[in-house]
């Protein structure tokens, strides 16, 4: 039962910080932002491994008190993880392809940010953006040829990849 109650309180206790603190953007969790990487990166978010790690924990903690045996407590614990990790995933994917993530996101508009990695036809670069205080590195894709240190502009959105342009400051 030890694996089973480490889960449980590690993974509770940063559930609990991430229900708190309440921000899911883009460069905060180790999914790739590169349409069609995402098929297999997104289902490892730092968000849907905490809600893995919690309710394996949980259930494998039920599972030891209910008296179960060893086997039939590591599958309680292992679908149960499982299927939350993975509607964690599946939510906050869906919610990032429709730009539905709340934290900023919708508010970056006319916002200034450095590019990191140049954008090229058909694959999104990096910039970072200061949102709420923090310096958050978002997928982007520029009609401008950017290299990294120019200074760009945030003039929309689309599916979570920010739409820039050069910023010369003006």
């Amino acid at each position: 039962m030890g694996i089973y109650l480490i889960c449980l309180i590690v993974g509770g206790v940063l559930f609990g910080l991430s229900l708190l603190g309440g921000h899911d953007v883009g460069g905060h969790d180790l999914t790739a932002d590169h349409p069609g990487s995402g098929d297999i990166a997104s289902w490892f978010s730092l968000r849907a491994l905490v809600s893995f790690a919690t309710f394996f924990g949980l259930a494998g903690v039920l599972g030891g008190l209910i008296g179960a045996s060893v086997t039939v407590q590591f599958v309680m614990a292992l679908v149960s993880g499982l299927a939350v990790g993975g509607f964690t995933a599946y939510l906050f994917r869906l919610a990032r392809t429709r730009g539905e993530v709340s934290g900023g996101m919708g508010r970056l508009a006319g916002r200034t940010g450095e590019v990191l990695i140049s954008p090229a036809p058909g694959r999104p670069g990096r910039v970072a953006v200061t949102i709420s205080g923090q310096v958050t590195q978002l997928a982007a894709h520029s009609d401008d040829a950017l290299h990294p240190g120019d200074a760009v502009i945030v003039i929309g959105q689309q599916g979570g990849v920010l739409d820039v342009k050069l910023w010369d400051g003006a």
